[in-house]
């Protein structure tokens, strides 16, 4: 007999894109080592009147094969065909990867086909970046029948404590990706991008209002008198206009400052950025925690994060880069004394000597799966 856990995942996954759909790879990846895994996947996330970007397919492919892609959030024939494929696997354990009330209705739904001791909800975010006024309700009652809330920091734990102060939680952290490359490859990068300085920041990501671009366009008007040769890579598909930000770059004569790569990066290139920058910067006005981290972190990136959400549970302060409040003057002292001190060597050392703690390993027997 087989001492090996049946477990089904259910989220996002490739070749859907995004940081939701990374993070399951990677979780799939690593517990599929001791257990038999399947995963459950979306057809579609959204309906394309919801989704503002411009696809919910990226290039990247899974080497993972047991994946099953037939869920639909506005199709209940499909939450009936996943119901029936959890039962029929003889499921140990059901895990499943949340992120936004849209998707609570078809969770609540297949988290009914196992015990509750053995459903599993990964929280992302809590609360959505929207905020919608039902979205409490709801939530109230998806951690209800909740067996284990799975956090990766203490924001969102408090979250969903004053919402359930009953709810059975599962303190971990966000691991850090785990993609190969090779430090020599820089110059090249560099070069491919027509970046010719040793002083460059990196903004990563989907651009929205709360990712706070505007805050590090401020505070680079205040750092690029102090500091020569600053460049801003800004990376990553817009999910609203651009041309705010571009006309405060224009209105500060900083065209020259700033580099715009306006589309959404798969996971095979997404080296080229990081190790073509020296710091990287997430000026947020709002976050839970963050995948930009924990990338800059897989290349030894330091980074200036702002003290929201659950940012700071992962930055040590002055070792593996600042916490600073989310404010360009905040900000823009912290670039000045990242560059004027030269700590890229320091701060980089210290990201390299300790982020063995972020593993995947460690990530997956803090979930207690096997006990």
């Amino acid at each position: 007999m087989s001492s090996r856990l049946k477990i089904v995942t259910i989220g996002p996954f490739p070749p859907l894109r995004g940081g939701i759909s990374d993070f399951h790879e990677s979780l799939v990846n690593q517990i599929s080592k001791k257990s038999d895994v399947k995963v459950l996947n979306f057809k579609s996330l959204y309906p394309k009147i919801l989704f503002p970007g411009k696809s919910e397919y990226g290039n990247s492919k899974s080497g993972f094969k047991n994946v099953n892609t037939i869920l639909n959030p506005l199709n209940v024939l499909s939450w009936i065909k996943g119901k029936s494929l959890i039962r029929e696997n003889n499921t140990d354990k059901l895990i499943i990867s949340y992120w936004s009330f849209f998707f609570i209705p078809v969770y609540m739904f297949l988290l009914g086909s196992v015990k509750k001791e053995n459903r599993y909800v990964l929280f992302h975010n809590v609360i959505s970046h929207e905020n919608k006024p039902f979205e409490r309700f709801l939530l109230q009652r998806f951690i209800k029948i909740i067996g284990h809330c799975i956090v990766m920091n203490n924001y969102n734990k408090e979250l969903i404590l004053k919402i359930n102060p009953k709810a059975n939680i599962i303190s971990n952290f966000h691991p850090i990706y785990e993609i190969p490359y090779a430090d020599n490859s820089k110059n090249n990068y560099k070069a491919d991008l027509n970046i010719n300085t040793e002083k460059t920041i990196l903004f990563f990501g989907l651009i929205r209002e709360y990712k706070g671009l505007d805050l590090l366009i401020n505070a680079i008007a205040l750092s690029r008198n102090k500091i020569k040769d600053l460049k801003v890579l800004v990376v990553g598909e817009n999910y609203e206009s651009l041309e705010k930000y571009h006309e405060m770059i224009r209105a500060k004569n900083m065209e020259d400052s700033f580099i715009f790569i306006n589309h959404f990066v798969d996971k095979d290139d997404i080296k080229k950025y990081f190790l073509s920058s020296e710091l990287v910067v997430l000026p947020y006005k709002s976050a839970s925690q963050s995948g930009v981290l924990s990338l800059a972190y897989n290349f030894n990136r330091p980074v200036v994060i702002t003290n929201v959400g659950g940012l700071s549970d992962y930055v040590s302060d002055k070792k593996s880069g600042f916490i600073v409040e989310p404010d360009p003057v905040h900000i823009s002292k912290k670039i000045n004394m990242f560059f004027e001190e030269n700590l890229f060597e320091m701060m980089s050392k210290f990201i390299k000597d300790n982020k063995k703690i972020f593993s995947w390993e460690s990530f997956e027997k803090k979930l207690k799966l096997y006990e």
